[in-house]
């Protein structure tokens, strides 16, 4: 008997299916905000644009478009900048751009700036028909806002520091004889503007003159002769000013001198030189010892070229100055300096005038 192979071949049919759906109406209830605006920048470089809101929906309803066709955004007051200062009341068809006042307080020094912030809203495109005097929209239903600060206005902050606002508009809808109310808009805005350029260790006693400090070696009383002693001793009053208020969290400063001679030194010393004698020499050579007093009033010594940190600056005493090139008085923190020598044998040093330099870096870490 002859097998003959049977094959089954089935063919797979994919049929197409229909999707039905019903037609259903686009809608966006208006609702508030509560947004928190926080940047970082100096005032050499403030950002060409803040956004606040950018392209935020008012609302919109593409069955009922005269819902939330009518809405826009007004201000608290009129009058006062407080929270923005701009009309109370909706205009209808209302475009174009407004400057909007607000006040700035920087938190440490409590100056207050007022600047503006820019606000536009795009209505959607609506009329009224003759025949029944209803409302009609063509095109996009929903009402949108931005509001933004530009480069020019945050330049207008006259000192750096932490400058910050309360901005605050009601998104309302226009009606005839009243207006509704719909939602609060509000943002909390915080400026972290640093001045580096403006940072500075400031010496109120030498104003914008190049320092020169007097350490005052003098005979002590009550010797003479072969026995005659001397030492000597300065305040320096300083300030130093971090560009951002005295908001800095920590300062680090580090102290050096320009070293002359050969002769190795204790790293607690810091010296100053026979102008005309053998610097090689000890007897070429007066140390004196640095002393500065922190924010909190003790007295640190000072280790040459060691880094000096030091913490919480934002709650450290702090004292106003008027500094060159700054419009506004400003908050720096107090650090003033005690020199001293120890106590000398006159006939063990080089006749003469002595100079040398105390040098003082600073830096601040926000």
């Amino acid at each position: 008997m002859k097998l003959i192979p049977f094959f089954t071949s089935l063919v797979l049919l994919c049929l197409p299916l229909m999707m039905v759906s019903n037609a259903h109406a686009d809608r966006v209830e208006p609702t508030g905000r509560d947004t928190t605006i926080t940047t970082t920048f100096d005032k050499s470089a403030p950002p060409s644009k803040l956004d606040i809101w950018k392209e935020e929906s008012g609302g919109y309803d593409t069955d009922n478009p005269s819902l939330w066709a009518r809405n826009s955004w007004v201000c608290l007051s009129s009058s006062s900048p407080e929270n923005g200062q701009c009309r109370t009341t909706p205009v209808w068809g209302g475009n174009g751009i407004q400057s909007i006042p607000i006040l700035f307080r920087e938190k440490r020094s409590h100056l207050t700036q007022i600047i503006n912030i820019s606000g536009s809203h795009t209505l959607p495109s609506c009329g009224v028909h003759l025949s029944d005097a209803a409302l009609y929209c063509t095109g996009d239903y929903e009402t949108k806002a931005d509001f933004y600060i530009n480069a020019a206005d945050l330049a207008k902050l006259p000192v750096g520091g932490v400058w910050q606002a309360e901005f605050k508009v009601v998104l309302m809808q226009w009606d005839s004889p009243r207006n509704y109310p719909l939602a609060d808009w509000n943002a909390h805005i915080t400026l972290n503007v640093t001045d580096n350029n403006n940072q500075q260790i400031y010496l109120p006693e030498f104003g914008q003159a190049a320092p020169h400090v007097d350490l005052n070696m003098r005979p002590l009383p009550g010797t003479q002769g072969n026995q005659a002693q001397m030492n000597g001793a300065a305040n320096i009053d300083m300030c130093l000013y971090d560009g951002y208020g005295s908001n800095s969290t920590s300062f680090t400063l580090k102290f050096d001198d320009q070293q002359q001679g050969t002769i190795q030194r204790n790293n607690g010393y810091f010296s100053i030189y026979s102008d005309h004698g053998d610097v090689n020499q000890d007897s070429g050579r007066i140390d004196y010892y640095v002393k500065m007093q922190a924010p909190d009033g003790k007295y640190v010594s000072i280790i040459r070229g060691e880094d000096l940190v030091i913490p919480n600056i934002q709650t450290a005493r702090v004292r106003p100055v008027h500094l060159p090139g700054i419009p506004q008085a400003v908050l720096c923190i107090p650090a003033p300096l005690e020199l001293s020598t120890k106590t000398l044998d006159i006939n063990s040093k080089q006749a003469g005038h002595y100079t040398g330099h105390l040098i003082v870096n600073f830096t601040s870490q926000l």
